[in-house]
């Protein structure tokens, strides 16, 4: 059996996570149709318990970097571009273009992580790409963004706002699984 090529893998695999991030938006956008109101929680309004502080609501090791009112691509953007500018965005167009460059990027980086790393050729690991997805969540938006104070501590939102981030990155890594073996197929039979 030959060995498999990791570059192209990765190559693919960044296609596939480009489709997932697209495919993560349209989850949200048909969870949002589901839900207009959007009852989703981030404040706590519904039940005055969730209002008050916990131990676990700043975890960061780093100190506190995101404001209260912007999500944590959102803080990474504006970081980014206030390292490379020297200054803050000036627009909400600004930071809404950043936000979506960091969103991307970093589904896109994540795909090629999987193609690289994915053994075999076998048919679509769609359970192995949800649990990728899995990971993902639980190392980067649970784990890594509040120890890094680029968002705040896990109890700080409702238990209903991680199922729904929860549910997206299983969404995510499935789209990403199945796209990558997808071009693999169609990159091999052109062979």
């Amino acid at each position: 059996m030959a060995e498999r090529n990791r570059w192209r893998g990765a190559i693919l695999g960044a296609v596939g996570g480009a489709i997932g991030t697209l495919v993560m938006g349209y989850y949200f956008q048909a969870l949002a149709r589901l839900n207009p109101a959007g009852e989703q929680g981030s404040s706590g309004e519904d039940n005055p318990d969730e209002q008050r502080s916990h131990a676990l609501d700043d975890v960061s090791l780093m100190g506190k970097h995101y404001r209260d009112d912007e999500s944590s691509t959102v803080t990474v953007g504006r970081l980014a571009y206030g390292a490379a500018a020297g200054e803050e965005p000036k627009t909400q167009e600004t930071r809404t273009t950043l936000s979506q460059l960091v969103h991307w990027g970093f589904g896109t980086a994540m795909g090629a992580l999987y193609g690289a790393t994915r053994s075999g050729t076998r048919p679509p690991d769609l359970a192995g790409g949800a649990v990728f997805g899995a990971a993902v969540w639980l190392f980067a938006s649970e784990l890594m963004l509040p120890l890094l104070g680029l968002a705040p501590g896990p109890t700080v939102e409702p238990a209903r706002q991680h199922a729904t981030q929860f549910g997206a990155h299983l969404v995510y890594g499935a789209t990403v699984a199945a796209t990558t073996r997808l071009l693999e197929r169609l990159v091999a039979s052109r062979a």
